[in-house]
């Protein structure tokens, strides 16, 4: 069900809940402070142990294209699908807070210099090296920043798709050995965040053009 709310006359969708800015701030803290002190060490270890043990050839392919659902390519491809699909609010939305998010990642990488598994010899490497730190992740940023910007046009369905598919992203990002789970989590925070900032300026210039 699609929810709206009127101003001045004209229909805007009515956001949906979704993970308020400053849980996802304490996420991001949390994880910067918990891998400076060596606190997710042996949790990253025992996940990264099993999400690597369960790869095997074929799927091996597949977990390529599917973690590059994160990447700037698949922030393109979704918001062309939904600007295709006459959903041309989510697409805007969609677009700003996942290059938001893209930038945040970024800006923040050089805090930690974190290194990655395949680098710490823990893990195979199955796609090419990524530029930057390993903390935080950008790719599960982008797929979070996605999930939560779709709460804003208030459809639902697409929100909880959306939602898995940031889950399988930051997964995909520890199964081919180029993150940590801790980089992972810090990287959801970081998407809704960037989210919530794009989010309000895009509201703002739509309430001005209506």
């Amino acid at each position: 069900m699609k929810h709206v709310r009127r101003v001045n006359g004209a229909a805007l969708p009515r956001p949906l809940g979704g993970v308020p800015p400053a849980v996802a701030g304490a996420v991001v803290a949390g994880s910067y402070l918990a891998v400076r002190s060596g606190l997710t060490d042996a949790v990253d270890r025992e996940i990264e142990r099993r999400l690597t043990s369960v790869r095997h050839r074929p799927g091996d392919h597949v977990l390529v294209v599917a973690t590059d659902l994160g990447s700037t390519f698949g922030l393109i491809g979704t918001t062309t699908v939904l600007a295709l699909t006459g959903r041309r609010i989510a697409a805007a939305e969609v677009s700003a807070a996942g290059a938001a998010a893209w930038l945040l990642a970024q800006a923040v990488k050089p805090a930690l210099g974190r290194q990655r598994p395949y680098e710490l010899g823990s893990s195979a490497r199955l796609v090419a090296p990524p530029a930057g730190s390993s903390w935080p992740s950008g790719h599960a940023a982008v797929g979070a920043a996605m999930a939560a910007a779709l709460t804003t046009v208030g459809n639902r369905r697409l929100a909880v798709l959306a939602a898995a598919g940031a889950v399988a992203i930051g997964a995909s990002r520890i199964s081919v050995g180029v993150h940590h789970l801790s980089d992972v989590i810090a990287g959801w925070g970081v998407g809704v965040l960037a989210a919530s900032g794009s989010g309000a300026i895009t509201r703002r210039l739509r309430l001005r053009t209506r």
